[in-house]
């Protein structure tokens, strides 16, 4: 199935397709003043995906808008008649539909519309949250309306809010997190002289992610399995337009001035991403993966960020620096 750019208008609201270039142009003007508030669904995430990484599909790029007023953007992957969120679960945590937050009944209503009225008769969402357009807006709006939505638990991510300062971070910790925290950045630093870049200039990240790439595989032979040729093209192109968006913070550890660890950092509005991160195994019973995360929190910190957003999934690590559960789940959506 191939859409072309015509558009379909119900009322004064009107669904059109748009190219990645518009996106980006949309994404400039918009980011800040509504709700476009996931990393994994602004315009550098979506390009770097779609250009290394998928093999099949459409992508279908939506400008939801009322009397020209743009009021969201649905950023999908067409596949003959189904259609899900650009993206895959293995590399975005999470995904949303950006909008406005005044028009979202409109913007759920009238991609329901358009997309049935084109053919799609299946529309596959994940992982999102409970606090999503998706979950909060679409779901009920799309039952109402006569689709029939199955959703099933996919596991969790974790977050936690951040204080104004490092020494609150470390007292909102538990008696025995509190102190194993600070046992383990104190046997770190008795390894040797432990220094600590933080990278965001394309022209410098682009060597650094050979670092990244090579610690990443060394940390575990579940991360080399993870790291084949189309994955590094991603986390290397990703870097690069992230770096040029200015929304990368790649930390780069040494110890004794020899490549230790590398953590992937995403700050986007006022969050901080802990994205992945690789270290050199000599390190490990040194806690050098534990205490290279902690360092980022504590930057974070410094620079007023309020929330720290970890990776999907719920290891034990995640609970012990302080983040909360928040579950995810995958919506299927049937036209009736």
């Amino acid at each position: 199935m191939t859409m072309n750019r015509s558009s379909v208008k119900k009322s004064r609201i009107t669904v059109t397709p748009i190219t990645f270039k518009e996106l980006y142009g949309l994404w400039s003007t918009h980011m800040h003043n509504w709700q476009w508030d996931v990393p994994f669904v602004t315009p550098p995430w979506l390009a770097a995906w779609r250009k290394t990484v998928a093999d099949e599909g459409e992508a279908l790029l939506l400008q939801v808008t009322v009397e020209d007023r743009l009021i969201g953007v649905a950023p999908l992957l067409l596949l003959g008649t189904s259609a899900r969120f650009m993206g895959s679960a293995d590399l975005c945590d999470y995904a949303d539909f950006p909008a406005t937050p005044d028009n979202r009944n409109d913007f759920c209503l009238s991609l329901l519309r358009f997309l049935k009225e084109k053919g799609v008769d299946q529309l596959m969402l994940e992982p999102v949250r409970p606090d999503s357009l998706v979950r909060q807006v679409l779901v009920p709006l799309a039952r109402q309306n006569g689709w029939d939505v199955t959703i099933k638990p996919i596991g969790a991510s974790l977050q936690m809010n951040l204080p104004a300062t490092w020494n609150d971070y470390l007292h909102s910790l538990n008696g025995k997190q509190r102190h194993e925290v600070r046992r383990k950045i104190r046997r770190l630093t008795e390894t040797g002289k432990l220094e600590q870049q933080v990278l965001h200039q394309a022209s410098k990240v682009c060597k650094a992610m050979d670092t990244f790439v090579k610690l990443f595989c060394q940390s575990g032979p579940d991360k080399k399995k993870f790291m084949n040729i189309q994955r590094e093209a991603f986390f290397r192109t990703l870097a690069d337009k992230l770096s040029r968006a200015d929304m990368l913070n790649l930390f780069c550890m040494t110890i004794n001035e020899q490549p230790a660890a590398a953590v992937f950092c995403v700050d986007y509005k006022n969050t901080t991403y802990l994205y992945n991160n690789g270290f050199d195994p000599r390190f490990r019973p040194n806690s050098l993966g534990l205490v290279s995360k902690l360092m980022t929190i504590q930057t974070a910190i410094r620079k007023g960020q309020q929330t720290y957003d970890l990776p999907s999934g719920t290891e034990r690590y995640k609970s012990e620096l302080g983040g909360r559960e928040i579950p995810l789940s995958r919506c299927l959506l049937h036209s009736g």
